[in-house]
């Protein structure tokens, strides 16, 4: 075998295209000599230090660091320079802008064969991933306070029987601490009417009433809200989230009224604030943020909201029949429990990311079952008529998500036809109608839903889809943009078609999946 000399000239040249390389790496490269004076500096580390490699270069960190800061960056050279392994320190600086930066340093000891050391690093901006822990932190700190303080039991359960998380209002509920807590069995403080165990009560999604037993002794009647068995919690193995609202002291008619306003007037301040927000985060491409806030609020009133809606349920069934003339304002609580459910599932409809669940089903059937129970609750002034034109076609959609998005389009229709009738026709003879129609076609299937109802100006007709925006004076604005959402999620779509004083036609489309093979 021969062995092939490089000349100087051939290893000068071999030097300058390893050092174009360095150069053009993204990671922040620089070599230290023994008196921790740079020696070398690739382009992505120059701009780290603001200075250009030639005036960089036999200058150390004070030069360029605030005096702390370039003392804790001599003390972590030394140690490396005393240390036959290389070492990683996470480092806090200040940018030539005046922002905080975090970096990932790896540094090492290199001993070059005519003796001289030097010290190789590495610099990779973590900043983005400290911040959004940083941001995790805070929120879980937020969540932990709230769970701390809402007047709610709160209970984490794992699947083998041991609590994760139990909250002060339970304690206090069942007069424990929280070491008798976890030493007492659930069957021990849990007693449920049904002919089921406890844990298989509480794994499942249930919702019902029981007593809490505290030292063999009935310590308080609440109403049991279980989220069944969760596989994201954050530990091994799976676990549920239980809460506990007290209904053995039902506070006055008047209480219940002013909780219905206090989360009437939060909700609406809730949802301006989303409006505030909403055009800066599109302009910015982060509707994920928007997403995430939407979840937030969603979550934090459905929980008070359930307590005011059961409240409600247990003075009507206390009252009933005494009398006493109040049906009318329990029947304004419950519309207005529902208008802020309704609301709700909107907002979460808007932000839930949950994969599909997809099911086999005779389109048609389905369609027009939900089509027959809406049609129920429309205004008896509209009329509805449904074409179906799938002939028992077969395919594997999510019932539950596609049937919100339908009954969301004929409610949007019924809403724009109720009342219009003298204003576009002039005459009492108008009636008010939607269509609604099935078919197949080139890219799937079709459902559309088109009233003869006043349409859509050509203006709003470029923002209706987008997220908050409305013409109405209630609701959210987040209507449109759930279904389009829910479509996207089967890998369709929603288009709309509509003249001012031509009625408008909306039509929901996905492609076809036969089978849940083809699915997943």
């Amino acid at each position: 075998m021969t062995t092939q000399r490089k000349t100087p000239a051939s290893r000068i040249k071999d030097t300058d295209v390893l050092l174009q390389i360095l150069d053009l790496l993204p990671t922040s490269l620089f070599v230290k000599d023994e008196n921790l004076n740079f020696v070398f500096s690739n382009e992505a580390h120059c701009k780290v230090i603001g200075s250009e490699a030639e005036k960089l270069l036999g200058l150390s960190d004070a030069d360029f660091y605030p005096k702390e800061q370039a003392e804790k960056f001599l003390a972590a050279d030394k140690s490396v320079l005393n240390s036959p392994e290389a070492r990683e320190f996470l480092e806090l600086a200040t940018s030539t802008d005046g922002s905080t930066i975090y970096s990932l340093t790896r540094k090492a000891r290199v001993v070059t064969s005519d003796g001289a050391t030097y010290l190789i690093g590495s610099n990779t901006d973590v900043t983005e991933m400290k911040n959004n822990e940083i941001e995790l932190e805070a929120k879980e700190a937020r969540y932990r306070a709230l769970a701390e303080t809402v007047p709610v039991g709160i209970w984490h359960l794992h699947e083998n029987g041991k609590t994760i998380y139990v909250n002060p209002f339970l304690l206090t509920l069942l007069g424990m601490t929280e070491g008798e807590f976890l030493a007492t069995a659930p069957k021990d403080f849990l007693t449920a009417a049904s002919e089921k165990g406890v844990m298989e009560m509480i794994g499942s999604t249930a919702r019902f009433e029981t007593d809490l037993m505290a030292r063999g002794k009935v310590a308080a009647r609440v109403l049991v809200v279980s989220s069944g068995w969760l596989n994201n919690a954050g530990v091994a193995g799976r676990s549920v989230m239980v809460t506990f609202v007290d209904i053995s002291k039902v506070s006055s008619l008047q209480t219940v009224n002013d909780e219905i306003t206090r989360l009437n007037a939060e909700l609406s301040d809730k949802i301006k604030m989303l409006r505030a927000t909403q055009e800066e985060m599109v302009k910015a491409g982060r509707m994920a943020q928007l997403g995430q806030l939407t979840a937030t609020v969603a979550h934090e009133l459905r929980n008070p909201l359930a307590a005011v809606r059961t409240s409600a349920f247990v003075l009507d069934r206390k009252i009933k029949g005494k009398g006493m003339g109040v049906e009318q304002q329990l029947q304004r609580i419950e519309n207005g429990v529902v208008r802020c459910d309704d609301i709700i599932s909107q907002l979460l409809d808007f932000a839930r990311t949950r994969p599909v669940q997809r099911k086999l089903l005779d389109l048609d059937t389905w369609l027009a079952k939900v089509v027959e129970e809406e049609a129920a609750k429309l205004p008896a002034v509209v009329t509805i008529e449904c074409m179906l034109g799938l002939d028992g076609l077969v395919a594997a959609i999510d019932p539950e998500r596609m049937s919100r998005g339908l009954i969301n389009l004929i409610s949007n229709a019924s809403e724009a036809l109720v009342g219009k009738g003298d204003e576009l026709h002039g005459d009492a003879s108008f009636v008010p109608a939607i269509n609604i129609e099935s078919g197949r076609t080139v890219r799937g299937i079709e459902i559309s839903v088109t009233d003869n109802g006043p349409g859509i100006t050509a203006e709003n007709l470029l923002r209706i889809k987008e997220p908050l925006f409305t013409t109405k004076s209630f609701g959210t604005g987040l209507g449109l943009s759930a279904v389009e959402k829910i479509l996207e999620q089967h890998g369709g779509g929603l288009e709309i078609k509509s003249k001012p004083g031509e009625g408008a036609r909306f039509t929901a489309w996905f492609p076809l999946i036969e089978t849940l093979e083809e699915a997943a």
